[in-house]
């Protein structure tokens, strides 16, 4: 279901890979326990010495981390937001937009136009919350009172619904993107994008945080008619195309990193900045017959320890023939 995210979107992760975000998520876990035992006849509501949480609600209940979760990532009040485990106020809502924008319009500025024949803003936002796996707990039971009162091992009451994962997956593609076609044809581009996937598993009650963010850099210039001699089977050719060359250079930095509630720990298990140069020159001999001098580098260098600084290089010419008519 399509949700809206952004209020959190942007708040970095701290020195130590701890998150402000996360510490919420955490700290809501008493606020929503405190709400379900308040409204359950069968809790005591009293505090459990062991946990610090009321009676059947303890912090890894998968009833308490659910709301706890979604108001502490959608920017949202625990005091407020629908205690139902597949959370009302999102699944039964309406679904919220997302979207694409595009805007042409700088050109008819009259500076602008003077140097540019387009200019182009760019900017799209995509954000889903999906509940992976579910199924009707077979050891639930409720009341005339219409609530739990059966228990698992550890004292908490067991859910309606045995939920494997919930997930939050949010892509600004990009958050800010300009195109640019100048007066004499070159071509400039620039792309911010950003993303995160945010997965809760609550078989070992662990929050999988996988983070992006990139920006792009781009140009290309076309020469009109470019031409040269060329000597096929003795016999010489004159031949005019278009020379196209294109060049881009892009940092992205990916993160995963592994938040466990009951270790209290944040650790990075993956990722790394990625710098990608691409140049590229390609020439049209015949309607049939493409010609390609490419040069790639991409340098990874990761952010755990465990693994290796490394560099790939893809460079040299393709032919390519098209038989197809």
């Amino acid at each position: 279901m399509t949700i809206i995210g952004m209020k959190t979107a942007f708040i970095a992760d701290n020195k130590d890979n701890s998150n402000d975000v996360f510490q919420k998520f955490k700290d809501y876990r008493i606020i929503i326990a405190t709400r379900l035992a308040a409204q359950n006849p069968n809790s005591t509501q009293q505090i459990v010495d062991s946990t610090g949480f009321p009676d059947g609600y303890g912090p890894t209940s998968q009833d308490v981390l659910i709301p706890a979760f979604l108001a502490a990532y959608l920017g949202k009040s625990p005091d407020n937001i629908s205690l139902t485990p597949f959370s009302e106020q999102i699944l039964k809502a309406i679904p919220l937009p997302n979207w694409r924008l595009t805007y042409n319009g700088l050109t008819k500025i009259g500076f602008i136009k003077k140097y540019f024949r387009t200019v182009t803003l760019s900017h799209t936002y995509r954000c889903t919350y999906n509940v992976s796996s579910f199924a009707t707990n077979v050891r639930y039971k409720e009341g005339e009172d219409g609530f739990s009162f059966i228990r698992d091992q550890i004292g908490n009451f067991i859910a309606e619904k045995e939920i494997g994962q919930i997930s939050i997956t949010e892509q600004f593609s990009p958050l800010v993107g300009l195109d640019l076609t100048m007066i004499n044809s070159l071509l400039v581009k620039f792309e911010w994008k950003k993303s995160r996937n945010l997965s809760l598993s609550f078989a070992n009650n662990q929050l999988t945080e996988v983070a992006s963010n990139e920006y792009v850099v781009g140009a290309g210039y076309r020469f009109k008619d470019v031409s040269f001699n060329l000597n096929l089977g003795g016999k010489r050719r004159h031949i005019k195309s278009d020379l196209n060359l294109k060049a881009d250079f892009s940092v992205r930095q990916n993160k995963t990193t592994l938040r466990k509630l009951v270790e209290n720990m944040d650790q990075v298990s993956a990722g790394g900045q990625i710098i990608s140069i691409g140049v590229s020159a390609d020439y049209q001999i015949s309607e049939k017959f493409n010609v390609r001098l490419f040069y790639d580098h991409i340098i990874n260098n990761p952010y755990v320890s465990s693994q290796y600084p490394n560099s790939n290089i893809n460079g040299g010419l393709s032919l390519r023939f098209t038989l197809a008519q």
